[in-house]
């Protein structure tokens, strides 16, 4: 479903998605501000066979070029500030990949805090001037999240 191309993975962490993704054909640039996810991101691509670029940089302060890829991908990392830059960079007719917890996920962790959480609805609101190809709430037994995938017009 996802357009074939060139994926920004926010967020990127240790990679486990963006690698999945490069083992089906995308171009991956992954970003974090941990050196060492990164490096760990890069070992796994290369374990599975994978190339995936990365780039360490703090994502208070970064940008992202405009109209730039296929498929923004921000998993389980929510910084309200980010997502008008998320929109930005992708082309039209790309997609904006979006999943992490809900306020419900406190039910299993309490001491999570809120202002990382999304509130009912919060992602389709976020997303109103973009079409939503998929929206879900999921409550594992261990956590709660939302996820979306959406394409900019």
């Amino acid at each position: 479903r996802l357009p074939k191309g060139t994926v920004l993975d926010v967020a990127m962490g240790e990679g486990r998605n963006g690698v999945f993704l490069a083992g089906k054909g995308f171009r991956v640039i992954g970003i974090d501000i941990s050196e060492r996810g990164l490096q760990k991101a890069k070992a796994l691509a290369a374990e599975r066979g994978v190339t995936i670029q990365t780039r360490v940089a703090d994502l208070d302060e970064v940008h992202f070029e405009k109209d730039a890829y296929d498929v923004v991908l921000c998993t389980y990392y929510l910084d309200r500030n980010l997502i008008p830059k998320m929109k930005e960079a992708v082309r039209s007719g790309g997609m904006v990949v979006m999943e992490t917890y809900t306020m419900d996920h406190q039910r299993y962790r309490p001491e999570f805090q809120k202002d990382y959480l999304l509130k009912p609805n919060e992602l389709l609101d976020l997303f109103r001037d973009f079409k939503v190809l998929r929206y879900q709430v999921e409550d594992t037994g261990q956590a709660v999240f939302a996820s979306i995938i959406a394409q900019k017009p």
